[in-house]
């Protein structure tokens, strides 16, 4: 579970251990009980090694956008994008542009 930052109004900024699928919804301060908005910081992104950040930005993104890719077979277009051209197959095909 990461650490996520929040902002009570009235107490301040205070970080809280969270599962990620509790991260956009308000939080308690800890102090006063007030609800806090989640706020998005930066400065230990900055710091952090560029592979763990990348991961961490793919985390972030996955688990409020899931994006489906498709690598391969005739639904990429790769197949379905052809010149005419027969490669390593010993036929020839004439060129119909």
């Amino acid at each position: 579970m990461p650490y996520y930052d929040y902002q009570c109004e009235t107490c301040g900024p205070f970080e809280q251990f969270r599962r990620m699928s509790e991260a956009t919804q308000p939080m308690a301060c800890p102090t006063c009980q007030q609800s806090a908005r989640r706020v998005l910081s930066s400065p230990f992104l900055a710091t952090m090694n560029p592979h763990s950040r990348i991961a961490h930005e793919r985390n972030e993104r996955s688990a409020h956008e899931p994006r489906v890719e498709r690598r391969g077979g005739p639904a990429s277009g790769a197949a379905a994008h052809s010149h005419g051209h027969g490669h390593g197959h010993g036929h020839h095909h004439p060129h119909h542009h």
